[in-house]
């Protein structure tokens, strides 16, 4: 039989792994708990895909290789242009694994195909026909404003043509009656 220490020692002991018990329950379904979970398999998801396309750190090789490798990748392609169309998918993951100017080259690319594939939507239309109204008017009023600048200047224009004219004459005058003065001083020499 058990005495009343023992009994006691063991009713703690099971407290203590219960509390021990409720404690590990409560941290993992706990939500802040279940999110860090959650996000850390992301992470480890994302970290696996990124070493996958861009080749592990630990490949002293990935970064000198990964010239070759896309020129190998070019040259495999060129010659091989039949069977890429039905190895398409397979191919692209191969080629792609560690080298991260094809994988963001595929990648620009189909995201530019996707796009031009996608009908504009109603708001981005919306916004389409808003711009271009905008754009007419503003036009047209720096159309209305560059025309009157210009009828502004035509006059001062037309006034700096005439000075300019009048000044020109006038020193056509001023050295015709030099050019007179001048040969007359030098036949009045030449006659005595």
């Amino acid at each position: 039989m058990s005495t009343p220490e023992q009994i006691q020692r063991e009713i703690e002991q099971t407290r203590a792994t219960l509390s021990t018990d409720v404690d590990r329950l409560g941290a993992k379904v706990s939500p802040t708990q279940t999110a860090r979970r959650r996000v850390d398999r992301m992470k480890g998801g994302a970290m696996s895909m990124r070493d996958r396309v861009m080749g592990t750190s630990h490949d002293p090789g990935a970064l000198t290789s990964g010239a070759e490798s896309a020129k190998q990748a070019v040259s495999s392609a060129a010659t091989s242009i039949g069977d890429a169309a039905s190895q398409a998918p397979q191919s692209v993951r191969q080629k792609t694994q560690g080298n991260p100017l094809a994988a963001g080259m595929i990648a620009f690319g189909v995201g530019w195909l996707a796009a031009s594939l996608v009908p504009a939507s109603q708001p981005e239309q919306d916004v389409a026909k808003v711009a271009e109204d905008r754009a007419g008017a503003l036009a047209d009023t720096l159309k209305g404003t560059a025309q009157e600048v210009a009828g502004n200047l035509q006059e001062p224009l037309q006034q700096s043509v005439e000075s300019v004219k009048s000044t020109a004459a006038q020193a056509a005058n001023e050295t015709a009656e030099h050019a007179k003065s001048a040969a007359g001083d030098v036949k009045q020499p030449l006659q005595q």
